[in-house]
């Protein structure tokens, strides 16, 4: 007996595009603009005397804050991320 989720996607495809990427780029990664940001709202503007326990919590602030990245913000960042990924030509191997 199939299941429901068999039954309605029975007949459903899906096309993948597969891209061929370097091993590891910050541009395509969306905790390295998060980092970007907490260097630029917290740490740049801290006092140098600061402890490392306050600046946890200044970071630990920031994030339970929203001041980092609103939900708009997340998706403006993946949707340039993608455009990113689609700039890259495709360089899979070709299959003979």
């Amino acid at each position: 007996m199939q299941s429901t989720f068999q039954k309605l996607t029975a007949e459903l495809t899906i096309q993948v595009d597969f891209h061929l990427m370097a091993a590891y780029s910050p541009k395509l990664n969306l905790v390295e603009y998060a980092i970007h940001l907490i260097r630029q709202k917290v740490l740049h503007h801290a006092d140098s005397k600061m402890t490392l326990a306050q600046f946890e919590a200044a970071i630990e602030q920031a994030c339970r804050n929203g001041q980092l990245l609103s939900k708009d913000q997340i998706i403006n960042l993946l949707e340039h991320i993608e455009s990113l990924v689609l700039q890259y030509p495709n360089q899979s191997p070709k299959r003979e």
